[in-house]
């Protein structure tokens, strides 16, 4: 019996001390070390994954072939600054293996084309920074774009982007920055250009790499495309949605208003942050409109994106602007003739519109916050923000808030829309015009008014005193046979209409449906020839007043 237990307790014995003999030599095979290829590739490896990562390379061949073994190990990875600095290398065939590239991997080499397998998943920050002679890029899989990853490379003109892959969300992380020559994306011209009804050219954003735009672009600074879009976005804006007629308060408002119609706040959903670069980057209203973030047109973007978005437009309209901000919060200071005023779009952009515009609580303000808790910044991440540089920092706390108490962004009581109110010609259209077209009204009944005013102005492209000389009918030759038009434009509550004609002795009512409309419309014959035509109007009140009569000539 004694002897049996101690036969079991020397087995036992024996048994552990193989376990540990065994265990002893897996932790040895489980190990990392260094090594050089035969054909000068130096390598980290893991014996317990078989995987090795290749940190370096001893050889001078101008087309670089990574191996896709490693003396056994299966290369998985290119190391942090593997070929850093290596300026013969023309081009580099990445094997199917390979799974991530690591940070400045070929940063500064000389490379002409990239194409990285499928098998990457991963290219660490400026992982090709610098690569000044990289023409073409080809990302094949499911890969993210770190920082900067392509960053500076200023030849690249021709980019083929999987859809899957995608560039790292997050506060000022862009993988392509600096890319001024890359127009081609995904086989396409990535920035085109359509006309609208006036004639008007402006660019798009080509449908087909919207996939791109949205995983890659919607985060980049300083791409060809992407900048062009932008300046050339801004250019029609202005173009469509300002006259040279209007004084730069009118012209702000109506910028104001089109950052607001096409652009919300970031709604946060689908796995989007605030903090995502998409919001903060010049492009970041424009894109985002261009692409239907929301769609019908509309993008989406937070305080930064917004006030970046207006100086651009206010830069390319002529009037001076500056992105300002605190720790959490960011707007305008926008300068109008000598004075400075605050602009925050973000929170107007929260209110609801009217039919004659948006609302205007926060345009044209005194300093929104205490002293100290802002400054001015002068982002440079387009050139239409880079403009005006001025120290204005003084200018901050100086603000007093434009005259406009009722907030409809207009200046309180120019009744001309001149920009300067109650001179001469204000009193003039008040007393000789508003009171009719309107009907009789307090001042602030008829300074509430003025923005329905503008925008009849701004649909005609007309200043107040042009659309009151031109509003009339004008004397027209027919044909015999043929129709004879005539129309009165002009803007107001409840006004009356009624055509008549000089018959030798009095004026009689044109016999025509059309007689008691703005827009009188008959077949001439050859008995009209001569005939004086005129139209009585009469405002909500009774009130009559007309025109000078045309004449009809029939041939």
């Amino acid at each position: 019996m004694k002897h049996s237990k101690l036969i079991k307790w020397l087995a036992a014995a024996a048994l552990g001390v193989c376990a540990a003999a065994f265990s002893a030599g897996m932790t040895a095979e489980a190990a990392t070390g260094t090594g050089t290829t035969e054909s000068g590739f130096k390598y980290t490896y893991d014996t317990e994954t078989g995987e090795a990562t290749i940190t370096g390379y001893k050889g001078n061949s101008n087309v670089l072939t990574i191996p896709a073994n490693a003396n056994g190990y299966t290369v998985t990875g290119i190391g942090a600054y593997a070929f850093w600095n290596r300026h013969y290398f023309a081009s580099v065939n990445i094997p199917n293996s390979v799974r991530e590239i690591g940070m400045s991997a070929f940063a500064d080499t000389s490379l002409t084309s990239v194409s990285l397998p499928a098998s990457v998943i991963h290219v660490d920050q400026s992982a090709f920074y610098n690569c000044t002679s990289l023409t073409f890029l080809k990302i094949n899989g499911a890969t993210e774009l770190s920082y900067c990853a392509f960053g500076n490379c200023t030849a690249l003109s021709r980019v083929q982007l999987s859809d899957n892959s995608w560039t790292t969300k997050g506060f000022n992380w862009q993988a392509f920055e600096n890319c001024p020559a890359l127009y081609m994306v995904n086989g396409v011209q990535a920035l085109q250009h359509q006309t609208d009804s006036s004639g008007r050219q402006y660019p798009v954003i080509n449908p087909a790499i919207e996939t791109a735009v949205r995983n890659h672009f919607s985060r980049s600074v300083h791409v060809g495309f992407v900048d062009d879009f932008c300046t050339e976005l801004c250019e029609y804006i202005v173009a469509s949605e300002t006259d040279p007629w209007m004084n730069d308060a009118l012209k702000a408002r109506q910028l104001h208003d089109w950052i607001i119609r096409h652009c919300e706040y970031e709604d946060s959903l689908n796995g989007e942050k605030r903090d995502d670069n998409e919001n903060h980057v010049a492009s970041s209203v424009f894109l985002s409109y261009a692409i239907n973030v929301r769609g019908e047109g509309i993008g989406e973007t937070v305080c930064d994106g917004f006030a970046k978005a207006y100086t651009m437009l206010l830069t390319t309209a002529g009037i001076e602007s500056y992105h300002v901000g605190n720790a959490g919060h960011a707007w305008n200071l926008v300068k109008i003739g000598d004075s400075y005023y605050h602009v925050d779009i973000t929170d107007d952009d929260h209110t609801n519109g009217t039919l004659y515009g948006t609302r205007y609580d926060h345009f044209l303000t005194a300093c929104p916050v205490p002293v100290d808790y802002c400054s001015v910044n002068h982002p440079s991440d387009h050139a239409l923000l880079t403009v005006y540089t001025n120290d204005v920092s003084g200018e901050i706390y100086n603000c007093t808030d434009y005259p406009d108490f009722n907030h409809d962004g207009i200046l309180d009581l120019d009744y001309d829309l001149s920009g300067d109110a109650m001179q001469q010609a204000d009193w003039d259209s008040y007393n000789n015009v508003l009171q009719f077209l309107y009907g009789s009204g307090t001042w602030e009944q008829l300074n509430s008014k003025l923005p329905e005013v503008f925008y009849y102005l701004r649909q005609r492209h007309m200043s107040f005193w042009e659309a009151l000389a031109s509003y009339g009918p004008t004397s027209q030759t027919v044909h015999a046979g043929d129709t004879a038009h005539f129309s009165v434009n002009l803007f107001g509550d409840g006004l009356t209409y009624q055509w008549k004609y000089w018959d030798g002795g009095h004026w009689v009512a044109v016999d025509d449906p059309s007689a008691t409309t703005n827009e009188l419309s008959f077949t001439a014959t050859p008995e009209m020839n001569g005939r004086y035509i005129i139209c009585f109007l009469r405002n909500k009140d009774g009130v009559l007043f007309y025109p000078d009569f045309v004449l009809l000539t029939v041939t």
